[in-house]
Formats: C-alpha cells, sequence, structure tokens
C-alpha cells in the first residue's frame, strides 16, 4: 500500500510539473475511503466463489457477478460514502478478441437521447436523479440541520468535558440524515454505471467501428443552463467506457471534430446557415435538397463520413 501511495504522490507532481493538473492536496479523512495493495508471493487470493484473501486482512466474504480469470496484479479496496466496501481485482487476461462483424457507426452525443446513432436509433437518457428528487430534497436538508446541533454540543463538551470531546461521528441523528443522501446519491450512480456498462458492451459487440464526436465537455460545463444535464449525462464516462472495451475486444474507436456536424445536411452536404437557436431546432428541413432530417441523426450521419475519411 505504502508504495503505491509514493507512485501516486510521485504522478501527481509528475502531472503538476507538465500543467496538466493542479498541485496535489493532502488526502481529506473523508467518509469514503481507498487503497491499493499489489499481489506479491500470492498474497491476494480468489479463494472460492464467496471468499477473498487480501494483505492484511483476513479472509473477507463477498458477493459477485462473476469471479476474476488470470493473473492478479493488484486490489483496489474503496469504501464509499454509505459504508459499502468494494474490492476491484485487477487481473492480466489473454486476448480476448470478438468475432468482426463488418460494420460502422457514428454516434452523436445528446441530452434528449443519451446516444443518437446513424442508422437511426437512440438510446434513451434516464435521468435517475429526477427520479429520486422527492427524497432527495427531504433528506438534503436534514444533514444541515443535524450538524449544526452536533457542533454546539461538540462545542459544550469542550466547556464542560475537555477530555471527552464528541466528534460527529458519535451523534447518530447526523450519521443517519447523511447516510441516507448518500444511500440516495450512490443509488442514482449505480443505476446510470449499470446503463451505461450494458449499451457500450451492446455497442462493441455489435459493432467494428465506432465514430463519435470528440467533445469538449469541461468547457460545456461552463453553461450553467446546462452543466446539470451534462454532468448526469455522464457523457465522459460513456466514451472512456466505449475506448476500453474497443481496446480490449479488438474494436476500433474514432474520435472527430463536432464542427457544423448538426447544420450540414447529411444527403447533399450543403449548409443550413438559416437558423441561429440551434439547441430548439430538433428537426429541420434542407433549404437545397428539401430533405426532412432529423438533428441528432443527421449529425450521427455526418460524424461517420468524417470518421470514414480518417480510416481511408
Amino acid at each position: 500500500m505504502f508504495s503505491n501511495t509514493t507512485r501516486y504522490f510521485h504522478d501527481g507532481f509528475q502531472r503538476w510539473f507538465k500543467r496538466q493538473n493542479q498541485i496535489p492536496q493532502k488526502k481529506k479523512r473523508t467518509w469514503a475511503q481507498s487503497a491499493t495493495s499489489n499481489a506479491v508471493n500470492g498474497n491476494i487470493k480468489v479463494l472460492d466463489a464467496h471468499h477473498l484473501q487480501a494483505p492484511r486482512m483476513e479472509v473477507v466474504s463477498f458477493r459477485a457477478g462473476r469471479l476474476p480469470a488470470g493473473r492478479i496484479e493488484q486490489l483496489p479496496l474503496h469504501q464509499n460514502a454509505v459504508g459499502q466496501y468494494y474490492a476491484f481485482v485487477l487481473c492480466e487476461c489473454e486476448n480476448q478478441s470478438l468475432a468482426q462483424t463488418g460494420k460502422r457507426i457514428g454516434g452523436d452525443l445528446g441530452l434528449k437521447a443519451l446516444l443518437n446513432l446513424s442508422d437511426g436509433q437512440k438510446e434513451p437518457l434516464v435521468r435517475y436523479n429526477k427520479q429520486l428528487s422527492k427524497q432527495l430534497r427531504r433528506w438534503d436538508k436534514q444533514p444541515a440541520w443535524r450538524r449544526i446541533g452536533a457542533e454546539a454540543e461538540t462545542a459544550r463538551d469542550q466547556h464542560e468535558h475537555p477530555g471527552n470531546v464528541r466528534t460527529l461521528a458519535d451523534f447518530k441523528t447526523y450519521q443517519c440524515a447523511r447516510g441516507m443522501v448518500a444511500k440516495l446519491k450512490a443509488h442514482a450512480a449505480n443505476q446510470r454505471l449499470d446503463q451505461l456498462q450494458k449499451y457500450t458492451t451492446r455497442l462493441v459487440k455489435t459493432y467494428d467501428v465506432i465514430v463519435l464526436e470528440d467533445l469538449n465537455v469541461k468547457g460545456l460545463l461552463k453553461n450553467h443552463r446546462l452543466a446539470r444535464a451534462i454532468s448526469n449525462a455522464s457523457w465522459s464516462k460513456l466514451v472512456m467506457m466505449i475506448q476500453y472495451k474497443c481496446a480490449w475486444y479488438g474494436k476500433q474507436l474514432i474520435l472527430v471534430s463536432p464542427a457544423y456536424t448538426s447544420q450540414i445536411c447529411a444527403c447533399c452536404g450543403a449548409k443550413n446557415d438559416l437558423l441561429s437557436q440551434w439547441l430548439k431546432v430538433r428537426e429541420w428541413d434542407c433549404p437545397s435538397c428539401g430533405v426532412h432530417l432529423d438533428r441528432d441523426t443527421n449529425a450521427a450521419q455526418n460524424i461517420l463520413v468524417k470518421g470514414n475519411k480518417q480510416i481511408a
């Protein structure tokens, strides 16, 4: 664990020297914690379907959908804010290339649909956080009020009992409210992750070449009217999953510039400069050839054309 911490510390400063990120900060003692162990002399073993041997720990019980296969390299352990523990067993496996299908597809990331494909298919964008909005609105207020009461009690302890001062972890009402908020947010995040995992796997199995737009998500988040919707859509995570799954299964991912993909007609190639409020326009007629176009499907078709030019 110490060797990994030193390596992460060195990597953080190297990135700072190259101006890739900000200066590394001291790790905060939050409710979510993580640690990573390297596999040395067989100190990490999967004993059976429900038991794992980890370094500096006794045999740990677990449940999983499938067991790890291959030579174990690392074991990252993570505790989330709810208090649940996760073990990620990193293994070195053989090539898992899938059979070639000969199909190519272009995709346009959106907020009405998560991904619009060039063949007209659309993956729905489910707003899981809105499904839990009533419960979150109720519970979000509770930790703040209960924290104020807990801090007042702590200040009283420092005055009356200096040797026995309680911390926030000792106040069950505050911990209950904090845990409930973390549980609701984790539930929405798990639902979103499950959809992304299943959809990206289906894409990679179906198509040999996937062409997506290379969006500047960090710049788009500066638009405060769309920042929450963009964050909940998880565009970056979607592209990241497709990227590493293509590398796993022998497929190809191409990222192209999204410039004018929505304004160029995919049939005749004419550019439509007549419309200014492009976010409000979902369908339009080409002024040159008169074809009725769906904005997102048309953009996906133009993205596929750009990707085919890069391959050629």
